[in-house]
């Protein structure tokens, strides 16, 4: 039972706790409004124009690849056809030569599973290519562009560009136009003293992994 002496006691602490409620309240209240005011006045976030992170397509089915050779002021194509009635005419020399370089095919040894692999080397002739080929040019990027853009919709090939050092130049312009338009292409330099090296793997069938 409390004595008269405790109860102003209680009376004081009652009152300085409600005293300080009401100043946390009054805090509340006056801090509230300012922050609405400088959450509405920030200007909203703009979207970055720096470069993006675009990850690697996956499909099961990759598109179909056709390879062109850039040289100083020279775009070829590269005629596969050409290697492939070559080595049907002499299939066991493993070797030959088409009107654009020579080759060496290096087939897989006889193994027991249905997919079998091989490796190719391509020497390309530069002063072949520089005598077959036409100088190239602004006209000759644009409809390259517009081609290459047919053959992705009709026939899903994409371009993959074999870039030789003197190439460089003018393949810029190329690689701007098929950035711009948002077409599928691939691109590798290229040593003038070493063969290009295309093959197939048994990897390539096996692992989805893989992109193209």
């Amino acid at each position: 039972m409390e004595t008269e002496e405790q109860t102003p006691s209680a009376f004081l602490d009652i009152a300085t706790n409600l005293l300080a409620i009401l100043l946390i309240l009054t805090l509340f209240a006056l801090a509230a409004p300012r922050q609405f005011t400088e959450g509405a006045s920030q200007l909203p976030a703009r979207p970055s124009t720096g470069l993006r992170f675009v990850a690697p397509q996956r499909e099961r089915f990759p598109p179909f690849s056709r390879f062109y050779v850039v040289l100083a002021d020279r775009v070829t194509v590269w005629d596969q056809e050409a290697v492939v009635a070559a080595l049907a005419a002499a299939p066991h020399t493993h070797s030959g030569t088409t009107r654009q370089g020579r080759f060496d095919w290096q087939p897989e040894w006889l193994v027991t599973r249905d997919i079998d692999g091989f490796q190719l080397r391509f020497w390309f002739d530069r002063d072949a290519l520089l005598s077959q080929s036409t100088p190239w040019g602004v006209e000759q990027t644009e409809r390259l562009v517009d081609e290459l853009a047919q053959d992705a919709a009709r026939n899903r090939i994409a371009p993959v560009f074999i870039v030789y050092p003197d190439g460089l130049e003018t393949f810029v312009p190329i690689y701007e136009r098929l950035q711009a338009r948002g077409q599928r292409f691939r691109w590798f330099t290229q040593r003038p003293d070493e063969p290009l090296l295309i093959g197939r793997h048994v990897a390539q069938f096996t692992h989805y992994s893989l992109y193209w």
